[in-house]
């Protein structure tokens, strides 16, 4: 038998690829973030892709959160645009 969150993970696997390798595009001109680590947290029905960023060289807090507003900023209207919001809803990202 097939759990509902073995069945999203399955719905969300494609849109998590798509997702995946355009942060990982996007990210690449930011200097003050290191390696990107991601984390599968399921939930009874569904789950959570977690996309976390090492801080490198000390940033200040100040420009991380500047860089943290334009990430989003750019994966929501990349997600809308490639109808992968389901996905979206369900990706965080910390830095």
């Amino acid at each position: 038998m097939v759990t509902k969150v073995e069945m999203f993970k399955k719905e969300m696997e494609r849109p998590k690829e798509i997702y995946e390798r355009e942060i990982a595009d996007f990210t690449k001109r930011y200097p003050a973030l290191g390696k990107m680590t991601i984390t599968e947290r399921p939930d009874i029905d569904v789950q959570e892709y977690i996309f976390s960023f090492e801080n490198l060289n000390r940033t200040s807090r100040n420009e991380l959160d500047r860089i943290y507003l334009e990430i989003t900023d750019h994966m929501d209207e990349f997600s809308r645009h490639n109808d992968i919001e389901k996905f979206s809803k369900w990706a965080v990202i910390w830095i």
